[in-house]
């Protein structure tokens, strides 16, 4: 196999896989992911950490734990698993991965975070102030309540609204660690889940209008988001590429074609100099030489056809002195010329008169025939070998004189 044929079907196999991976990087770059079969479905405005940062709003980062946890982490490290995220309504609903929520009530805050994040409107929210106690304290007209998933290795913590009248409570044994505003559902045992929901500036009301929410491209400090029409699902993109794919393999099929017709045209001529050769080292012995248009007025375009052989057939023909003569036409597919060679070299030097004799050739590209004189009483072969149709038997004496001519 050449080396131009291995290169063509190196290319054959190794450019569409190359074309599937690039299509299918610059499609999957920033597709909808989720960290689990069962996760919320991760897209813009937010994305993953190792997504490109045109996939989603700055500051939407979404990280995905070696348990397949859904993870926001807010500023201070606050961490914090997804349970779900509606675009529609821009909200997101979380929990503490380790139901222990108040380990980071002291670092939890969302003024700083880049989200524009705030608690859904149907939380009430209040302020609260947490302490340190060096022994427990009972709860207090629903207003002191104990921290059970303490933060501290030691000593419990406890929680009261801050517009609460401290006088009331028994703060003996307590000092205060830190203030944080939260729902109240929160505090209570069971309430880690609670929802975010952020600016309406971010992506408005893409979602609604069942479009697509994505950066504008601008040169702006300020980061600003439009909707547009979400692609079909069997769009044009898909249409291009398969059109691409297409057209890549009609041109390999074209490449490998011209290829096999150039490398036939090759061995052709190699033949037919092979022929001319031949003919110029034996042109003392070479009868006339004819064209293929010569061909076709001798036999009369093919008129009269005497038989069929092995390596082609015969016409009767005529040369222009009257001359009756057969012409075998040798088939184009057959060997590399060896044939036409040989008989052309064998009859050349031949003068018996048993023997037809070559009167003349034609080697005119690929087209190749040869002229013998014509036999009215056709060959020697029927006398010699009679069939029961005709009995022409010449007699072993005739036989014998045939022989010693």
């Amino acid at each position: 196999m050449s080396s131009f044929l291995k290169m063509v079907l190196s290319l054959f196999f190794f450019l569409p896989m190359r074309l599937f991976a690039e299509i299918e990087v610059s499609q999957d770059v920033c597709k909808v992911s989720r960290c689990s079969h069962h996760g919320p479905a991760i897209r813009f405005p937010f994305r993953l950490k190792d997504q490109p940062h045109h996939c989603g709003y700055p500051g939407f980062e979404i990280s995905c734990t070696e348990k397949k946890q859904t993870i926001v982490e807010l500023p201070y490290s606050v961490k914090l698993s997804v349970k779900k995220i509606n675009y529609k309504s821009q909200e997101i609903v979380v929990h503490d991965p380790d139901f222990c929520l108040q380990r980071q009530l002291q670092n939890f805050t969302l003024s700083a975070t880049p989200f524009n994040f705030k608690f859904h409107s149907f939380y009430f929210v209040k302020d609260f102030i947490f302490f340190n106690c060096s022994s427990s304290k009972t709860m207090y007209k629903n207003l002191f309540w104990h921290i059970p998933c303490s933060f501290l290795p030691s000593n419990p913590v406890h929680a009261v609204v801050s517009d609460t009248d401290l006088d009331q409570l028994d703060l003996s044994s307590c000092h205060k660690i830190f203030n944080v505003s939260l729902p109240f559902d929160i505090l209570y045992e069971g309430g880690n889940y609670f929802s975010f929901t952020w600016s309406e500036s971010i992506c408005g009301d893409c979602e609604r209008q069942g479009k697509k929410c994505r950066l504008k491209s601008n040169t702006s400090k300020e980061p600003e988001t439009e909707c547009v029409e979400k692609p079909a699902k069997d769009g044009s993109q898909k249409k291009l590429v398969t059109g691409l794919i297409l057209g890549f393999f009609l041109l390999v099929f074209v490449v490998i074609t011209l290829y096999y017709v150039y490398n036939s045209n090759k061995l052709d001529r190699e033949n037919t100099r092979k022929i001319e050769k031949f003919l110029e080292d034996y042109k003392a012995l070479n009868p006339s030489r004819y064209s293929y248009v010569d061909i076709k007025k001798i036999t009369n375009h093919f008129k009269d056809k005497l038989g069929q052989g092995g390596y082609g057939s015969v016409y009767k023909g005529k040369l222009s002195n009257e001359v009756l003569v057969a012409v075998k036409i040798l088939n184009d597919s057959k060997g590399n010329g060896e044939e036409f060679i040989n008989e052309v070299g064998t009859m050349s030097r031949i003068h018996h008169v048993n023997v037809v004799r070559l009167v003349g050739l034609c080697a005119d590209g690929v087209k190749r025939a040869l002229i013998y004189e014509f036999l009215p009483n056709e060959s020697l072969e029927k006398f010699i070998f009679p069939t029961p149709v005709k009995n022409h038997s010449l007699g072993w004496e005739k036989l014998q004189d045939i022989a010693r001519a």
